[in-house]
């Protein structure tokens, strides 16, 4: 089974934030077809699993038989399931949704869906694909769309970009207790000529914590003694660049959704204490299932902003160090042991994958304090 198809599995699970983000998605499918006038109405969808967005629409919507399209997906197994879904006069295509030669025959769309995209892509390639939009969009066309809002929350900058691409904002979803934001915009302008082989955007999804993250340059493929040395010695670092910031700087939120260096000092404190007790479980059970540790939520709750920054400092430190001892004490079986990890989708992760992570947590973040060094 592929990741793709793993991940999917967490449409299972009524508590999945991916399965109310579908139900905001279909939510926003539907009012875009009671909009639309009268006659046919063409979609293409990139990147589209096994369809349940558009599809789950279509089973009883009063305009679905005005509906055609396009629906692109990479994964054979998924493209599958969507085509067994679908009615005769909508395609299932088994290929890649990143260049546009996948939609000829299919545009001009009146309905533009990227869904589970904007999250996968460099941040370049969010801008660069919305303005491709324009080429695979009819006159006045709808673009449903979605990006989770981790820090920084890029649904600012996507928004930002469909208004430069000519697009007006018919809608945009973010509950305050809600990891993803859902985007409506209307193509406002006059559409653009569409051309083949053009290049949107390059889908490395959560690849990269298998390899490289594109955003911090953290690699993976480090050894377990590295890992042990280097929770130590990154969580010195945090802290030694949070000792540089001042009484308000060490607060000061660069902007209302992004976090201050101190609130990410106390999500990596508490990531490394969340981490000890993964750890400590998974010698104790067999595969059990992790359970998220409610990032966005633990902000709030605990103040974060409200807590002694050198108090928080000498926590992390002691949380590194505490983790670091936990993981020395494992023979090779206990290194090997797994658990089924939701982040970034539900999937076996061994203690060894979830070590390094946690460099990566620490690494990652410390450049999110101090972006001018993002080590």
């Amino acid at each position: 089974m592929s990741r793709w198809q793993d991940w999917h599995r967490a449409y299972d699970d009524a508590d999945s934030p991916l399965v109310r983000r579908l139900a905001i998605v279909q939510h926003c499918i539907a009012d875009a077809l009671d909009a639309a006038p009268p006659g046919p109405i063409r979609v293409i969808s990139m990147c589209a699993g096994e369809g349940r967005d558009l599809l789950g629409v279509l089973s009883d919507h009063p305009r679905s038989a005005d509906v055609t399209g396009r629906l692109v997906e990479l994964d054979p197994a998924l493209a599958q399931r969507a085509r067994a879904a679908a009615p005769a006069r909508v395609e299932v295509s088994n290929g890649d949704a990143s260049t546009t030669s996948a939609y000829a025959g299919a545009v001009p769309a009146d309905l533009v869906l990227v869904c589970g995209v904007f999250g996968n892509v460099p941040d370049a390639d969010i801008a660069r694909t919305i303005r491709t939009l324009p080429s695979l969009c009819a006159p006045r066309a709808t673009v449903v769309w979605t990006r989770h809002r981790r820090p920084p929350d890029r649904t600012i900058q996507a928004r930002d970009a469909f208004a430069a691409a000519g697009f007006e904002e018919i809608a945009f979803e973010a509950p305050d207790d809600f990891l993803y934001g859902v985007g409506v915009h209307r193509l406002v302008t006059q559409p653009t000529l569409f051309a083949p082989d053009v290049e949107m955007f390059a889908f490395v999804g959560y690849d990269s914590l298998a390899g490289t993250c594109v955003e911090c340059g953290f690699v993976y493929d480090i050894d377990r003694a590295t890992i042990i040395r280097r929770l130590q010695t990154e969580a010195e670092a945090f802290v030694t660049q949070l000792h540089q910031l001042d009484g308000a700087a060490v607060r000061a939120r660069p902007a209302p959704d992004v976090w201050s260096p101190l609130e990410y000092a106390c999500h990596a404190r508490d990531v490394l204490r969340v981490q000890h007790e993964r750890v400590a479980l998974i010698q104790r059970e067999d595969s059990p299932t992790l359970v998220p540790m409610r990032r966005d939520e633990r902000v709030v709750e605990d103040d974060y902003n409200g807590q002694d920054a050198r108090v928080v400092a000498d926590e992390l430190v002691e949380a590194a160090g505490s983790l670091a001892t936990l993981l020395t004490r494992l023979d090779d079986a206990g290194w090997a042991r797994s658990a089924l990890y939701n982040y970034p989708s539900p999937q076996l992760r061994t203690v060894e994958w979830i070590g390094a992570h946690t460099v990566h947590e620490l690494q990652h973040h410390r450049g999110d304090i101090s972006p001018a060094d993002p080590a």
